[in-house]
Parts: C-alpha cells; structure tokens; sequence
C-alpha cells in the first residue's frame, strides 16, 4: 500500500464523507474512490458500507484504521 493510499484511507475513516475527504486532501472524489476499491481489492473485503446518505468502517476496515494510524504517524512525523 502506497502512502497516499494510506493517507486517503485514514482520512475518509476520519471524514466519513468521500466530499470531505476529496477537498481535505485537495484530490478528486473519483481518486479517493479509485484508491479504496484498489485497497478492498488487495485487502480482499470491504472497509466501508456505503449508502447514499452514509459511510461506515466495517470491522475490517476498524481494524486496518487502528493498525495503520501509528504506523503512518511514524512515516509523516520521520
């Protein structure tokens, strides 16, 4: 996984709001979809559950947020 990858996951696991995390990171909403469908893929489940009106993290993706959080501070604060 790609560090920017790792940066959109945590934000959006933050934002909850594919928008929001788009214009924080000043990337499209397709990019920020593109990188999590890419990262579902290689994971081999789903990390949110997506509606219309919302998004979750999904146990799955519960689990890769708190083990990637101080992994990707070490790289960003190194």
């Amino acid at each position: 996984m790609e560090l920017r990858d790792i940066e959109i996951f945590l934000t959006l696991a933050e934002e909850l709001h594919f928008g929001r995390t788009a214009t924080r990171l000043r990337i499209s909403p397709a990019r920020v979809t593109q990188a999590i469908q890419k990262q579902e893929r290689h994971i081999g489940g789903p990390l949110f559950e997506r509606t219309s009106r919302t998004v979750r993290l999904t146990p799955l993706g519960s689990q890769l947020r708190d083990d990637l959080r101080p992994v990707y501070a070490g790289l960003r604060d190194g």
